[in-house]
């Protein structure tokens, strides 16, 4: 039953519920599909939001490695995955006995000897911070538990875990300093890694619960100073303070716009979210760039360790929400979604 549901998925011109058969098949183990659908969607498509992270060097090496094996016609190497890229992948695919649905996946680029590219997060502040499998899942467990201890919502805690990501890869963007960065360090002393180990996931200013260290900041006319920089004992730690920071309100809005941004997020809308956090001027950064970028790393959490989705763009579907509210599907209940979401939405058997 689910390698049908999964066939009927690929043929299906609903991107919507394809993306929701994604997300049953990730709960229920089968990462593979479930990854696979998602990349479907991306795609042929057209949904970036739902991608992997994968640029256009990584397509452009897929096409290069693809007229290196001969495709014919040749391809431009130009990193666009249109109708004669995915007959050529189609083609080398069936060659080497691989599904052949024109998606370079996991199993794809082995055998064309590619290595797929690192995620990374993507930032805010316009540069990547490393984030891993195991630096998401480490910072969702933060989450969890400072959460549990604050009162916050499963989509609260995703939400500023998503956040958090972007601002600096929970604290490991403290080990990569651009060169800019360690030249101005050297003019105050310092080396520029002194925030390694801090736990600070948001650049935030001050004394933490384990003390603070030196960093370069800039002012607003672009003058480096050197400014300290909060040093929390713990990953959870620092979650709480983003977390009062984001949901909060701000110095602007208050308690407004603590309860615009909480609404927002009850209703599992990212976008709402997002504006409400730049009205409470938590970031100067255009809105739709953030918006995009929280979009982004949460899609790449969601991929890297699985947790429930309970935020989209433009808000969870009812159908969504209710999955997630009655947990993880059983094989049958996967099954059952099928029906249904096959019936209308994908169009598959008359109205």
């Amino acid at each position: 039953m689910n390698e049908v549901i999964f066939q009927r998925a690929i043929r299906s011109n609903n991107p919507q519920a394809i993306l929701e058969v994604a997300y049953a098949f990730n709960e229920l183990g089968e990462i593979e599909k479930g990854n696979g659908l998602i990349e479907h969607v991306r795609l042929f498509h057209g949904i970036p939001s739902w991608g992997f992270g994968y640029d256009v060097g990584y397509y452009t090496a897929v096409q290069k490695k693809l007229n290196d094996l001969g495709a014919k016609p040749p391809l431009v190497i130009d990193g666009n995955w249109g109708t004669k890229s995915k007959a050529a992948c189609i083609a080398f695919q069936k060659s080497k006995g691989l599904v052949a649905d024109a998606i370079p996946g996991t199993k794809t680029l082995a055998a064309l000897g590619i290595t797929p590219p690192s995620q990374v997060a993507s930032s805010v502040k316009g540069h990547a911070m490393p984030a891993t499998v195991n630096s998401d899942a480490t910072a969702y467990a933060a989450g969890k538990q400072a959460g549990a201890e604050m009162g916050l919502t499963e989509p609260e805690v995703q939400y500023v875990v998503a956040v958090a990501r972007g601002e600096g890869g929970y604290g490991n963007g403290w080990g990569t300093p651009s060169a800019k960065t360690l030249a101005e360090s050297k003019t105050f002393g310092i080396t520029g890694y002194e925030g390694v180990g801090s736990n600070n996931w948001g650049a935030v200013q001050g004394t933490g619960n384990a003390g603070s260290f030196p960093h370069v900041d800039h002012d607003a006319k672009g003058k480096a100073y050197l400014g300290h920089y909060k040093k929390y004992a713990t990953h959870a730690d620092a979650f709480k303070d983003m977390a009062h920071t984001i949901l909060g309100g701000g110095p602007i809005r208050k308690a407004v716009g603590a309860q615009e941004i909480k609404s927002a997020i009850a209703e599992g809308n990212l976008r709402k979210a997002v504006y409400a956090q730049h009205a409470n001027g938590y970031f100067e950064l255009a809105p739709e760039a953030y918006l995009s970028t929280v979009i982004s790393n949460y899609t790449k959490i969601l991929d890297n360790i699985g947790w429930p989705k309970v935020l989209a763009e433009n808000g969870i579907t009812p159908g969504i929400a209710a999955k997630v509210a009655g947990g993880t599907l059983a094989l049958w209940g996967l099954a059952a979604l099928g029906i249904f979401l096959f019936r209308k939405p994908l169009g598959l058997v008359g109205t």
